[in-house]
Formats: C-alpha cells, structure tokens, sequence
C-alpha cells in the first residue's frame, strides 16, 4: 500500500481531517458545560474510537498493513465502536421509555458503562496473547467467529430491537398526546419533547448504519479468510475497507454537526462569536457598564457581568 503516493497522501489526509473533526467534537463537549449531558458523553466516547482509527489505525494500515499488531488495533477500534454504539441505544432507550427514571439510572450507570465499553474492548482484543502469533490454530478461528458473533452481530440486534422499540413507544406517545384535549398548551410542549426524543434517535441510527456499513468489507475479508476461502476476497477490498472505514469515522462528526440540535447551535455560538470578534463587537460587549464602574458594589450589575461570561467559552 505504500508503494502508491498518491493512495498513502489520500489516507494521511483523511486521517488528519477524521483527528481534526473528532477532536472539535470533543473541545465542543468539554467547553460548554450546557453540553455536558449523559448522551453527548457517550458521543465523546465514540468521538475517542475513531480518534483512535484516524491517529494510529490509518497509519499503522499504511506502514504494516499485514502485521501481528495490526490485527489487534482492527479489533480494538471495532469493538470500542460496537460497545459505544450499544451504550448510546442503551441511553436513548432508557430516556424514551424509562423517562422518570432516566438521571437516577444514567447518574449511578454512565461512568460504569463507559469504562466496561473500553475494558472489555481491550481485553476482548488481546485474548489471542494466549496462543500467540500462530493465526492458522483451532482456537484462534474459534474466537474470531465467537467475537463476530457475539461482540459484533449480537449488539448488532441489540441496537436494531432498541431503535424499534424507541419508535414505536414514540408513535404510541405521540398518538396519545394527540388523543388528549384538555391542557392544549402543555400537550404541545410535551409533544414538542416526545418528537425531539425521536428525531435524536434518528441521528443515532444514522451513525449506526454508517457504522455497520463502514466495517462490512474488512468483517467479510475477516471471515473468508478464516474459512480458507481467500479466493472469494477481491485484490482492492483491502483498500477499499480501510477507506469505508475511515469515511465512516469522518462521517460521524458531520451527522452530530448537521443533525444534532445541540451540537447545531454550539458551532453557531462559535461562528457567530469569530465574525463578531472580526468586527470588533466585542469590545463593548465585554467592557464593564458604566453603571457598574463604581466603587459600590451592585448587585444588579454583578449579576449582568456574569451573565456575559456565561455566554462566552474563551
């Protein structure tokens, strides 16, 4: 693969943009604290897996493509991917139909869950330490198709049953919602929550079936290959799975970016607050009333300063 500059200048790039777009996600999260919620935690923890895809598989596939440890790394990334996929269906699910209970659940779960999602990805990974190198022994082809199985197309259901069911108790709650007449305005606002619930779980389907489709070619070379089928792979799938890949964890910033209401409005805050900061508006906006210029002390003006800051991140 490196013997083609012009593939390896494409993937390097690629690679940059994924690191530069995943990190803006994570910056975003961290700079507002309006973003800090139990959903966008996890969007950070999937942010952080295809950093790892962008950072070190990309460039580990360009330099050994064949090796020992990349084999690691394709399993590492791919099961961190699955396990946060699991953990955000898991969130949505437990706020659609578990709604009253959802901040008791998410407050005691959230830490464990992220932490059982990269545990388990590592040491699911780094089970073929036990018999070493020898890829061609009945125990290595016995964990690979028992890692498909049960860590790849297992959670796979897991995820379709919970967005099905997300769906339906929606619709459901929205055709009660209809059927109510009385409080017209609180039927509305409490609409208004139910369809929003929807269409953020539309964003994560989404990132779900780029996901699947973006890992198919190089779980399909995987599988041949272990059933002495290597015939049956064509000569480009190899690059063309680490390209789907890479598209993939590219891909998933622009959805939260475009597509996830929050994430929306944070990068409008930021634009707007560059263009103002080119116009030179700030300098007003920042500078202390001249009712507050005094020595006394107002609270009234106090609490306008505050307000200001608040607005800002930087």
């Amino acid at each position: 693969m490196t013997d083609n500059l012009a593939l390896v200048i494409t993937f390097v790039f690629l690679s940059a943009l994924i690191v530069a777009a995943n990190l803006t996600v994570c910056v975003i999260v961290y700079l507002r604290k309006s973003m800090r919620t139990y959903t966008n935690g996890f969007v950070v923890s999937l942010a952080f897996s295809d950093l790892l895809i962008g950072s070190v598989l990309i460039p580990a596939a360009l330099v050994s493509p064949h090796s020992v440890e990349m084999g690691y790394l394709i399993s590492i990334t791919l099961l961190s991917g699955v396990f946060n996929l699991v953990s955000v269906t898991f969130d949505r699910y437990v706020s659609v139909l578990k709604a009253l209970q959802y901040e008791n659940i998410m407050r005691s779960a959230f830490k464990g869950i992220l932490v059982a999602s990269w545990l388990f990805s590592f040491i699911i990974s780094l089970i073929p330490l036990i018999w070493g190198t020898n890829t061609t022994v009945l125990a290595h082809k016995i964990y690979v198709v028992s890692e498909i199985g049960l860590c790849v197309l297992l959670p796979y259901v897991f995820i379709f049953v919970g967005y099905v069911r997300i769906f339906t108790q929606v619709k459901r709650s929205v055709e009660r919602e209809r059927a109510i007449t009385a409080s017209v305005r609180k039927n509305l606002q409490r609409k208004s929550k139910i369809s929003s619930e929807g269409k953020l779980a539309q964003v994560f389907i989404i990132v779900a079936v780029m996901f699947v489709v973006s890992w198919l070619p190089i779980q399909y070379m995987t599988v041949v290959h272990e059933i002495g089928r290597p015939e049956l792979i064509p000569n480009d799938l190899e690059i063309v799975s680490l390209f789907t890949i890479a598209l993939g964890s590219l891909i998933n910033p622009l959805v939260y970016s475009f597509l996830k209401p929050d994430f929306r409005k944070a990068i409008r805050h930021v634009l707007n607050y560059r263009r103002d900061l080119r116009r030179g508006r700030l300098r007003g906006s920042l500078s202390t009333p001249a009712s507050c210029k005094s020595q006394t002390t107002n609270s009234s003006c106090k609490s306008r300063l505050s307000q200001k800051n608040d607005t800002t991140f930087v």
